[in-house]
């Protein structure tokens, strides 16, 4: 670890002394391979970091990228593994303790007799199905869940050089730096390359979709003059499809309302209202009706997904006191400490029940999204920033973030229970809110001694969010991955 910590602090001295740091990012041949030299060195280190590939099945492939796979592939709503005739006698097999000493498959969505996969099909249509029809072979979750991790880290970086070229293009590069590495913080890219299994895979797939879809926008929409219709399609289109990742991801639509406020109001002007209509419309049109015939195929309801029909850990049949767990699941994803105790690796996860329902999850929780990216401390500064938003749609992501990154909070503990891996749903949209705050605060000090001391706060929240995230995510994670398979690597790393 204090490797780590001397890493860190030495790209900080070289981010705060730097000259080029100093610049405005213009777009450089060196800024543009700096950028891209990080990318690829981050990429590099998760893909060769200890990984631990959960195999639910005891066979060489999955539910998700065989069974789901061969089901698509024959045009079928189920797949094909036979339910037990134990399971289909059961008065409630959703009932984790009238389970307990039978045989089923874990974690596939029961109903009628038939097993279905719930986690999202979309990843399947991207990824897998086209690699089964090309090579004969099935695509391992693992890789797949690898490749969308590596593209969701290169768009999160694309979306923030976006942000900072439309409203703070003055502002120095070692800020736009600096914010780079809060949204891989915010991805949460260590946890999810534990396991990398159809949880993350889904999770990491939407995550991915979403930031595309917020980059097209920002493309559609950078001519004040001009609406760029084919991006506002490839936008709606990208925002579409991530909830065939997530169901909740419909939300992260809201935060294009500001955009198509614009786009709406220019294409009238223009006398284009009709084209601009029909590029947002036909998208999740397009994504819609398949996703709502899939549903209604397997469920016999055009929304519902497969969540309440989960053979999981917890009755999901039965969220009827959730609502009393919304409180401290909130605190809980968002502001919990981390849990400290005495002994090297220093920090544990968090899987108590106290405090929670009966029938509530926990699946592990290091500590609140605050602590892993600290940076969002600048969100307190919400409402004295807000006033000093530059323009419409400025104004509406800054109410728009918070509010739809805290409901998408209060759905994941009603829904789902609190697990460290969900907050990639609602993590990114406070980093970016906590970013947007910061250099509205550069840009609006005078003097450059406070600059200065703005630029070394941040340096040493970012670096201290680092030694976090390594501790918490690398050396704990989901059930002690590292300790658990690959002790040597886990001693390592002890002072």
């Amino acid at each position: 670890m204090m490797i780590i910590l001397i890493l860190t602090i030495l790209i900080g001295g070289i981010i705060y002394k730097t000259k080029i740091f100093k610049e405005p990012y213009t777009g450089t041949i060196f800024q543009k391979m700096m950028i891209i030299g990080f990318v690829c060195l981050f990429i590099f280190l998760l893909a060769i970091k200890p990984n631990f590939i959960s195999d639910y099945l005891g066979e060489e492939n999955d539910i998700y990228n065989k069974y789901l796979v061969d089901a698509i592939l024959e045009g079928k709503a189920n797949i094909s593994i036979e339910p037990s005739e134990e399971l289909k006698k059961l008065e409630n097999p959703y009932d984790p303790n009238q389970r307990e000493d039978i045989e089923y498959s874990f974690d596939t969505a029961y109903y009628d007799g038939k097993y279905y996969v719930y986690f999202g099909m979309v990843p399947a249509i991207l990824m897998f199905v086209p690699f089964k029809l090309l090579t004969g072979m099935y695509l391992p979750t693992s890789i797949g869940t690898f490749l969308f991790i590596s593209l969701s880290l290169m768009t999160s970086t694309i979306l923030i050089i976006q942000i900072y070229k439309r409203w703070f293009k003055k502002i120095p590069f070692s800020l736009l730096f600096i914010f780079i590495i809060t949204t891989w913080i915010s991805g949460l890219y260590i946890w999810n390359t534990w396991r990398m299994w159809v949880y993350e895979l889904t999770l990491m797939a939407g995550y991915f979709l979403v930031q595309l879809g917020l980059i097209w926008m920002l493309m559609a929409t950078k001519d004040s003059q001009k609406v760029h219709l084919k991006y506002v399609f490839l936008s709606c289109l990208a925002m579409a499809l991530a909830v065939g990742c997530r169901p909740t991801l419909v939300l992260t639509s809201i935060l294009l309302v500001p955009f198509l406020y614009q786009i709406i109001k220019q294409a009238y002007k223009s006398k284009t209202l009709k084209n601009a209509l029909l590029c947002i419309m036909i998208p999740y049109i397009l994504v819609a009706i398949p996703l709502m015939g899939y549903n209604y195929a397997r469920f016999g309801n055009i929304f519902e997904f497969g969540a309440k029909y989960q053979l999981t850990v917890v009755d999901v049949t039965d969220l009827s006191e959730r609502y009393k767990d919304i409180p401290k699941g909130l605190y809980q994803y968002l502001l919990e400490p981390p849990h400290l105790k005495g002994e090297y690796p220093y920090i544990y996860t968090d899987y108590s029940q106290e405090g929670y329902t009966s029938n509530y999850y926990n699946g592990g929780i290091v500590c609140g999204i605050l602590f892993f990216n600290l940076t969002m401390i600048g969100c307190i500064f919400w409402y004295k920033y807000y006033k000093k938003a530059k323009d419409f749609i400025f104004k509406g992501l800054m109410i728009l973030l918070p509010s739809v990154g805290i409901v998408m909070c209060m759905l994941n503990v009603y829904m789902g229970g609190t697990i460290q891996r969900y907050a990639v749903d609602f993590f990114w949209m406070f980093s970016v809110l906590a970013m947007l705050i910061w250099l509205l605060m550069y840009e609006n000090v005078k003097k450059e001694s406070t600059k200065k001391v703005i630029l070394i706060t941040l340096l040493l929240l970012v670096e201290i969010s680092i030694l976090i995230n390594f501790v918490g995510t690398f050396l704990n994670a989901e059930t002690n991955f590292l300790e658990k398979f690959y002790p040597e690597v886990f001693q390592f790393f002890k002072f």
